[in-house]
């Protein structure tokens, strides 16, 4: 009996603690999957040799600190075996709110790419690979209003700079026209655990929507970095800025928007025999468009990512993003179902430090409701030569062609296509040094389902 009566006052415990909670709160979920199949001549272009977040490209004595870039991006245009690939990605979010609006917890859960009969994902499954994506709190400030957030959240400061993750503290807010944030940021860092890191980003963002068809916004980027090592051995410690310039305008049949960052700084070595590098790099975005119709537009691209030309001097002129996942075709880069499986050559604007140019035509078209085309043909080149190839150098990447089809199920679901081929430049030899730097065109196919709610 006391048994029983114990159980009951639990179960109404319980049931008030629920109900109480879910008076004060607001709950939601979602969620996004992707199952894709593929298949190519080439998979070490599958495998992200070239990632832009654990990396810091810079050339000093002649030699390249490449510390993080995978040996693999060394023969990634090399001929190498074909492949048939089944991938999984999954992701899940949870934000709670309370009902007055006020406050808001953010929990995000990702199940990275997985190669179907890899270790982790394989028969009888039970994968040990689920990472924390996001968990932050954000607050709506008394008095002065806007927001704080405060832990692992996005950053989307520039598409071409820092758009991934990263734990820090940031305040967001509107006035007037204008939408801004600032904050700070902590990086990858051994000695948070005595409170002496020192790896930190500090970040100023505004965009003031001009007029109905234009936008304008700048940021700045300042980051302090900890003490590190090159691949090389020689201790250093980087301290860089970015200053970018940002628009958008669309008006009519016509639309457009650039990009303009400069990144500057200073590179110091603790070896007195090592010569300390000034960093000066640049890196120009822009898209030009008609709409022929509602249903049909094409559009011109030019991006500039200057590189580095002379790996002996004390100048480091090569851009070099923080941590971003950037759109410049299929085979190299990370626009496609592919790419959003995690599989790509590079997923910063440039090849090692020298940098990137591309010149595109595209085009899409709203085909129906439920079905939409894009192409597009690019010539890619580094902006200096890659000098890998002994007695060699050049900068021709070659012609990339692009297209994608969507079909959308319903709101939640996308089939999609991709397909891509790359007729390979001499620039691309350099990349192929497995196969004594003869580089071969290079083809990628892929079909998928993008599930979100």
């Amino acid at each position: 009996m006391k048994k029983g009566c114990f159980n009951v006052m639990l179960a109404a415990i319980l049931f008030l603690a629920i109900a109480g909670t879910s008076y004060a709160f607001k709950f939601d979920f979602h969620g996004k999957m992707w199952q894709t199949v593929g298949v190519t001549d080439s998979y070490e272009a599958m495998k992200g040799p070239q990632k832009s977040g654990p990396t810091d490209y810079f050339s000093y004595n002649g030699q390249l600190n490449d510390k993080g870039l995978k040996s693999g991006m060394y023969s990634v245009m090399s001929e190498n075996d074909d492949a048939f690939f089944g991938l999984t990605k999954a992701r899940l979010r949870f934000e709670g709110t309370t009902d007055d609006g006020l406050a808001k917890l953010v929990y995000g859960l990702e199940v990275g790419t997985n190669n179907w009969g890899d270790d982790d994902f394989d028969l009888s499954g039970d994968p040990d690979n689920q990472e924390t994506r996001f968990a932050y709190a954000e607050v709506v400030m008394p008095v002065i209003g806007g927001k704080v957030r405060a832990g692992l959240q996005p950053t989307k400061i520039n598409h071409w700079v820092w758009t991934e993750t990263a734990p820090g503290l940031t305040y967001h807010t509107t006035f007037g026209d204008w939408k801004a944030m600032g904050g700070w940021y902590r990086g990858e860092d051994d000695t948070t655990a005595n409170i002496e890191g020192d790896n930190d980003y500090l970040v100023i963002k505004a965009d003031n929507k001009l007029t109905p068809n234009t936008t304008l916004g700048f940021f700045g980027i300042y980051t302090d970095l900890d003490t590190d090592e090159t691949s090389l051995g020689d201790e250093y410690d980087g301290e860089y800025y970015y200053l970018g310039l940002t628009g958008k305008y669309s008006k009519g049949k016509l639309f457009g928007d650039f990009d303009f960052i400069y990144q500057g700084g200073d590179i110091d070595f603790d070896a007195p025999a090592i010569d300390d590098l000034d960093r000066s790099a640049w890196l120009g975005n822009l898209t030009v468009g008609f709409k022929v119709s509602d249903d049909f537009k094409i559009s011109g691209n030019i991006l500039y990512v200057s590189g580095d030309d002379d790996p002996n001097d004390d100048d480091a002129e090569n851009f070099d993003a923080i941590d971003v996942d950037v759109f410049v075709g299929t085979i190299f880069f990370k626009d496609s179902v592919m790419a959003d499986c995690d599989r790509f050559i590079s997923d910063a604007p440039y090849i090692m430090d020298k940098g990137l140019i591309n010149y595109a035509i595209q085009g899409e078209y709203q085909i129906s409701a439920k079905n939409n085309l894009r192409a597009a043909v690019r010539y890619l080149m580094t902006a200096e030569d890659l000098e890998l190839k002994p007695n060699e150098s050049d900068d021709d990447l070659g012609y990339e062609f692009d297209l994608w089809y969507t079909y959308t199920l319903n709101k939640h679901v996308d089939l999609k296509i991709d397909a891509a081929c790359l007729i390979a430049g001499d620039g691309a030899d350099h990349l192929a040094a497995s196969d004594n730097y003869d580089s071969d065109d290079l083809y990628k196919l892929a079909a998928g389902i993008k599930i979100s709610f």
